[in-house]
């Protein structure tokens, strides 16, 4: 027994460092493959149809909810005021919500680039975001701000995955696009 430790460790310590040290079969072009390991790239769907369209109805956002306090500021959607839009809907195309948000002082231009987020699926249930005075240098005192959050719903024949890019897709659209703004005292 004692004769086999050295083979045992010896045959652990080559198959371990094949790891450590980066040993793949991968090909060359993996990184235009994948975006991340373990999460393919999901081609698009082969019998969406966008040009076969059926009505549905979705509830949209038309103010928010917003919070101010000495050091915080936080923003959400007025769930009460939702109303409904009617969309035409391509067969089979995947669905998805784009949100961009800018929070900039009153008196000053948009500014070019917000936070950005992306959803599959119709349903605006977005969780409101917080922003801090020590962290985000947000709110400051005696200062307005203006809030500003472009939405936009689409479609396309990519599915939702890791590191989506519906755009990506020969068949996406953009249904709907509506913009809130409001000033913060």
């Amino acid at each position: 027994m004692e004769n086999n430790k050295p083979k045992l460790i010896l045959c652990l310590a080559l198959a371990l460092s094949g790891g450590l040290f980066g040993c793949s079969m991968a090909p060359r072009d993996f990184e235009k493959t994948q975006p991340a390991i373990g999460f393919p790239i999901l081609p698009p769907i082969a019998d969406a149809n966008p040009l076969v369209r059926k009505y549905i109805s979705v509830q949209v956002p038309t103010k928010f909810k917003i919070a101010r306090t000495i050091d915080t500021l936080t923003i959400g959607l007025d769930r009460n005021s939702f109303e409904s839009t009617n969309l035409l809907i391509g067969k089979k195309m995947i669905t998805g919500i784009q949100a961009k948000i800018f929070i900039y002082p009153a008196g000053e231009r948009r500014p070019a680039n917000g936070d950005y987020s992306l959803a599959g699926g119709l349903d605006f249930d977005f969780d409101p975001c917080t922003w801090n005075a020590t962290n985000d240098k947000i709110p400051l005192p005696g200062k307005k701000y203006i809030v500003e959050q472009d939405f936009t719903i689409f479609e396309t024949d990519i599915p939702t995955q890791h590191m989506w890019n519906p755009q990506g897709g020969k068949n996406y659209k953009i249904l709907w696009q509506r913009t809130l703004k409001q000033t913060i005292e």
